[in-house]
């Protein structure tokens, strides 16, 4: 025999879980970098860059090539999670679960995904960014949560710095 659950219930589900972001969700940080062309300087002094990773060398993210200099630019943009420092309070997983020490668990929206994908780190709690920084990388791939596993997605996070 079917049960047959009305959309109502999950719209209630729903509603109730997107209301606990208001509550106890923080507005973090995504961190991307990119490379910016900037006005060329003959009088510079960055050294030239012959490798393709900007990692690589001493040119501290700046590459000079072809009379153009490039630089590595870091932008953020806002987002809001779930954050759980505890991991008590993590959403559990089936499992033996192993993350390295100083880790996280963020749970967010499906639609914000995509943005959290690209971000190369996350800085926590950007009301508190003035008391320090506290910046995660992500430690593993991304899993859904929630009634139909549609609308939520969790994550872990390792600390950088």
């Amino acid at each position: 025999m079917a049960i047959n659950v009305p959309q109502s219930v999950f719209d209630k589900y729903f509603e109730v879980i997107d209301s606990t972001f208001t509550i106890f969700g923080v507005t973090c940080q995504l961190v991307s970098t990119e490379m910016t062309k900037v006005a060329h300087d003959s009088d510079n002094n960055i050294p030239d860059h012959n490798s393709v990773n900007v990692h690589h060398g001493r040119g501290g993210g700046h590459i000079d090539r072809g009379g153009e200099t490039f630089v590595e630019v870091e932008t953020t943009e806002d987002i809001v999670l779930k954050v759980y420092w505890d991991s008590k309070s993590w959403i559990k997983l089936g499992g033996n679960l192993v993350v390295p020490d100083n880790s996280i668990q963020t749970i967010g929206k499906m639609t914000d995904l995509p943005k959290v994908l690209r971000a190369k780190e996350l800085i926590v709690h950007k009301d508190i960014k003035d008391y320090g920084e506290i910046r995660f990388e992500r430690a593993g791939a991304h899993y859904p949560l929630g009634l139909k596993q549609t609308k939520y997605f969790a994550c872990f996070w390792s600390r950088v710095s």
